[in-house]
């Protein structure tokens, strides 16, 4: 059974940049959050940009581990905004061991994700394999999004001590905060589905 190392200094980089991307899109006031303080949907992210996202690279489509270059690139992104004045970092960061982008306001670091979007940065700043590579960028700004709602509304933050085990390992540890906010009962072998009203056709014979 393969555990994911958290003691690199590479790896605590990459946590706090995420950790700094989910405060920012997450709802910060979910009285859920108050219950499940460690979410752990960073870790998602970090999983799912490592796992589930594969690139061209000559005649093959690739997965390669793409959480560390997408920190550089959030940073990269936050630096110029910050250069250009468009953003102010605070002295101190909520997050320690992240970059730029983990020194912004929530504001700013939206900010951030919509200047990815519209590529208003130097492409050639960016780390491979975002260096020139609009494309790519554009996906994985838009997938930073999405995997973040589907970290936290999926069972993933119930898998607790088991996240990073193999997908077969994993367990629920306690019923998922997210299936709560949504009305999800959980799993079921089947759920009845609403077809309609028993519609009552009046008698119209001839006698």
């Amino acid at each position: 059974m393969t555990i994911i190392s958290t003691n690199t200094q590479e790896q605590e980089y990459t946590q706090a940049s995420f950790q700094a991307l989910t405060d920012a899109i997450l709802p910060p006031d979910s009285e859920y959050a108050y219950d499940f303080p460690d979410m752990g949907v960073h870790a998602y992210i970090i999983y799912a940009l490592d796992h589930y996202v594969s690139i061209q690279q000559q005649l093959h489509h690739t997965v390669v581990p793409l959480a560390y270059p997408t920190a550089v690139m959030l940073d990269t992104a936050a630096a110029k905004l910050v250069y250009t004045h468009q953003a102010h970092p605070s002295p101190q960061s909520h997050f320690p061991g992240g970059g730029m982008f983990s020194f912004l306001s929530r504001q700013d670091r939206i900010r951030t994700l919509a200047a990815l979007e519209n590529l208003y940065v130097d492409m050639y700043a960016l780390p491979s394999p975002y260096q020139n590579n609009a494309g790519l960028v554009k996906h994985v700004t838009d997938a930073l999004n999405r995997f973040s709602m589907f970290g936290y509304y999926s069972e993933w933050p119930a898998y607790g001590s088991t996240r990073l085990y193999p997908p077969d390992s994993r367990r629920l540890q306690f019923f998922p905060p997210g299936w709560q906010q949504v009305g999800y009962p959980g799993v079921s072998l089947g759920y009845r589905d609403f077809r309609g009203f028993l519609l009552k056709m009046g008698r119209s014979e001839v006698e």
